[in-house]
C-alpha cells in the first residue's frame, strides 16, 4: 500500500504540517477569541486558517509533482 507520508519529499511533509499547525492555531485563537469577544482576535484567526489552507494546498501540489517525478 502507498503511504504519501512515507514516501513524500521533505518539502511535502514540511508544508503540510505548517499547514496544518496554521489551521491549529488559527481554530485556537478563534475560539479564544469568541469565549472573550476579542473581534481583532477573532480576524486574526480567519487569517491563520486562510494562510493555513493556501499552504496545505500548497504542499498538496508538492505531493503531485513529486507523485509525476516517481511515475516517470
Amino acid at each position: 500500500m502507498f503511504n504519501p507520508w512515507e514516501n513524500g519529499s521533505r518539502a511535502y511533509r514540511i508544508t503540510l504540517l505548517t499547514g496544518t499547525g496554521l489551521i491549529l492555531s488559527g481554530i485556537l485563537l478563534s475560539v479564544l477569541g469568541g469565549a472573550l469577544t476579542l473581534t481583532p482576535l477573532q480576524w486574526g484567526a480567519i487569517g491563520l486558517i486562510g494562510a493555513g489552507l493556501i499552504t496545505h494546498l500548497a504542499a498538496q501540489l508538492l505531493r503531485i509533482r513529486d507523485a509525476r517525478r516517481r511515475h516517470r
